[in-house]
């Protein structure tokens, strides 16, 4: 899994960053996607999967997955662990 920061759009609009994302998907940037995972927060917390390995347990794996790497970058204070730095 590789986090992507885009600096390209205003992040802090949902909508525009899903959207450029989705165009991102469609050209390829990705590779193939075979699952999705979307949080959103408004009035409630809504959960999305999409792609054909899109069931419940990937998402939930795929959820998982993504926080350890978070977790793993704040701790290296952003540096990735193949850049040769502690």
């Amino acid at each position: 899994m590789q986090v992507v920061t885009l600096y390209e759009s205003n992040f802090r609009s949902a909508a525009d960053t899903l959207r450029q994302i989705a165009d991102e998907i469609d050209k390829g940037t990705y590779g193939e996607i075979g699952c999705a995972a979307i949080a959103l927060l408004g009035d409630t917390l809504h959960v999305f999967g999409a792609g054909v390995d899109a069931e419940p347990p990937s998402i939930g794996m795929l959820f998982s997955a993504a926080h350890q790497r978070l977790a793993k970058s704040l701790e290296q204070h952003g540096k990735s662990p193949d850049d040769g730095s502690r």
